[in-house]
């Protein structure tokens, strides 16, 4: 049986029950590997101890003392902003389910000043700055070394493919486990935000986000999942992801989610990535083909803001040292496993 349907299977859905209850030394390391490719290692080590399956003890504790520091680092970065009444929100880092990180993705909503008086805050706070793209600037957290990417725009590279115009009005404020509250985007909003960044920017989609969309699903409004999409014009990667998702979730545990059948039966389905993870026998990370990031970079164009960034984008690629980093990253995207 294929590694990502058992795994699937052990982990359970908020939909489904676990179906594995024993496992052995070498199906542990394998599915290690796997979860660690996928970004839900915590989720695993944490199913497995939870059950008391098979004693991992050390690399439970281990991974879940990063999540304790990811925790408190993601709550600082935002006290830091709020104290100077920096609107932001934390987005795509704050998952439905316990999950470490390699960094926290921070909008900063305003304008240019904001921005540039965020990056001034977070520095003047003891975070070092890093490297500086088009449209967001890296810190570094001086104790964990955690990445703090501030986004002046939510894009990759010059080009915006979600405007913020359209995410201020989907803030909230959240509790986190360290008893100290943050600054996120709505579930519906944010797993829009997830599901936009996983085809635009990594152009891959790992089992952290059919975690992220199952776990999200149990409590939005759809139609708000579905009008907020429209608006940011990402029907086509949201397509692509339920029909990936009810097609994983079937294969694992024999039925679709009632919720995700009413977003496939609203905004359709795909047929084209159905059709390629079948064929890799579900296995992920699962690489998107040139014609769903094509069709979804296509789709964006409907926006204004992601219009005029894309003509900026292409402008900049002439630029010799602009066109041999864009060549390095691509080379770079076609031949990692994962991100």
């Amino acid at each position: 049986m294929v590694q990502t349907v058992e795994l699937l299977r052990l982990i359970g859905s908020p939909f489904a029950e676990s179906t594995e209850h024993s496992l052995s030394r070498s199906k542990f390391e394998k599915f290690y590997n796997c979860a660690q490719k996928n970004r839900i290692l915590y989720l695993y080590l944490h199913t497995v101890c939870r059950r008391n399956m098979i004693n991992f003890a050390i690399p439970f504790e281990r991974e879940k003392a990063r999540y304790l520091k990811t925790v408190d680092v993601i709550t600082k970065a935002s006290q830091v902003l709020a104290s100077v009444k920096i609107d932001h929100a934390i987005f795509k880092t704050i998952r439905p389910y316990e999950s470490t990180t390699v960094d926290v993705d921070i909008i900063i909503f305003g304008g240019k000043d904001d921005y540039l008086n965020s990056i001034e805050v977070m520095q003047k706070a003891g975070y070092k700055k890093g490297v500086v793209g088009p449209q967001s600037t890296t810190l570094r957290d001086y104790e964990t070394g955690l990445g703090i990417d501030l986004y002046e725009n939510v894009a990759v590279g010059f080009v915006t493919y979600m405007d913020k115009r359209n995410l201020v009005k989907h803030t909230t404020t959240v509790h986190m486990p360290n008893g100290l509250s943050v600054r996120t985007l709505k579930p519906h909003a944010d797993l829009v935000a997830v599901i936009a960044h996983s085809i635009m920017k990594e152009q891959m989609y790992t089992l952290s986000e059919y975690y992220t969309f199952l776990e999200y699903l149990k409590s939005i409004n759809i139609e708000e999942l579905e009008e907020t999409a429209k608006e940011n014009h990402v029907i086509h990667p949201t397509k692509v992801h339920a029909s990936i998702t009810a097609l994983l979730h079937d294969a694992a545990h024999g039925f679709i989610p009632n919720k995700i059948l009413h977003i496939l039966d609203t905004i359709g389905e795909d047929t084209l990535e159905k059709a390629r993870i079948t064929k890799r026998n579900f296995r992920t990370p699962h690489k998107y083909h040139l014609v769903t990031v094509s069709r979804s970079l296509l789709e964006i164009t409907k926006g204004e803001k992601s219009r005029n960034s894309i003509a900026t984008q292409i402008v900049h690629t002439f630029h010799p040292k602009i066109a041999k980093d864009l060549v390095s990253k691509l080379l770079k995207h076609v031949t990692r496993e994962t991100y």
